[in-house]
């Protein structure tokens, strides 16, 4: 059926429920257009491997689209985009009047799609599905032969599930506070906690690593896009709220994620071992 100029194939948002929360709330902050910077466009540029004409005048599908960071983008170089996500985000998605994006309510494993598209865009979303070995492989039933798959993946901690994230700051956070409340709550501490971590990181040899082990929010680092101070503080609070209610976060290896692509005797084309960034395909 379709709704608000969306093809809803899943009424429920299953696993995903806290991102229809977090962009129904913070649906412009990453939207290049709104805030100003090329952060979303840099971000999409590298999963291309710097190459973002190779979408020109292509049939493209992104899978977890969200509020649609990325399909602005890809809508103006593009001849077709089709964008998919799960959760409620997708009605927020800020390019939806765009002529030729057509966008989809689905879960990626249930998705079905006739059409073979040319490139196949999937970026911050499979370490967050129920099994991510499935739903990678899942991304090639959309290609063909001469088809492109370019995906990146959220690398394992240095420690591994020992980091406090998992099984520390995880469960008690979930325990004592719910999305609401720890909304709420970040909206009025954030300045102090940013403040108490930076103490932390400068006494342990500006290690980012140690001050988030001990601090558990998501604070945007990357200081050369200069991002207002009011929009680097919803920013944090929208990250540290997708780290916290992540209902799946299964970070793998690059080594894993090319064992899984070989062992089902597909190809990578291209890979940047230090991002976790992927270009694949069914044909060398």
């Amino acid at each position: 059926r379709e709704s608000e100029g969306v093809f809803v194939f899943e009424d429920d948002d299953l696993y995903t429920s806290n991102f229809s929360k977090q962009w129904k709330d913070f649906n412009k902050i990453q939207i290049d257009s709104y805030n100003n910077t090329s952060i979303s466009f840099d971000y999409l540029n590298t999963l291309l491997f710097n190459n973002f004409e190779e979408i020109k005048n292509k049939n493209i599908l992104e899978i977890g689209c969200g509020a649609g960071r990325f399909t602005e983008h890809i809508v103006k170089k593009s001849s077709l985009c089709v964008s998919v996500d799960l959760s409620k985000s997708i009605f927020y998605n800020v390019s939806i009047n765009e002529k030729n994006l057509i966008l989809i309510k689905s879960d990626l494993i249930n998705l079905k799609i006739k059409n073979k598209f040319d490139i196949v865009i999937c970026r911050g979303m499979l370490q967050h599905t129920p099994d991510p070995e499935k739903s990678i492989l899942k991304l090639f039933d959309f290609i063909d032969n001469e088809g492109l798959i370019f995906f990146d993946y959220y690398k394992k901690p240095k420690i591994g599930v020992f980091h406090p994230k998992y099984w520390l700051w995880r469960p008690l956070l979930k325990r004592l506070f719910t999305y609401e409340k720890l909304k709420s709550f970040l909206t009025i501490n954030i300045l102090s906690l940013i403040r108490i971590k930076n103490i932390i990181r400068k006494l342990f040899f500006n290690s980012y690593f140690i001050s988030d082990c001990f601090i558990p929010i998501w604070d945007f680092r990357e200081d050369k896009y200069k991002i207002e101070n009011n929009l680097f503080i919803e920013w944090t609070i929208l990250d540290t709220l997708d780290g916290i209610f992540a209902e799946f976060d299964i970070p793998k290896s690059n080594k894993e994620i090319v064992n899984i692509i070989k062992k089902n005797n597909y190809f990578i084309k291209k890979n940047n071992i230090q991002k976790n960034i992927f270009c694949v395909s069914k044909n060398i």
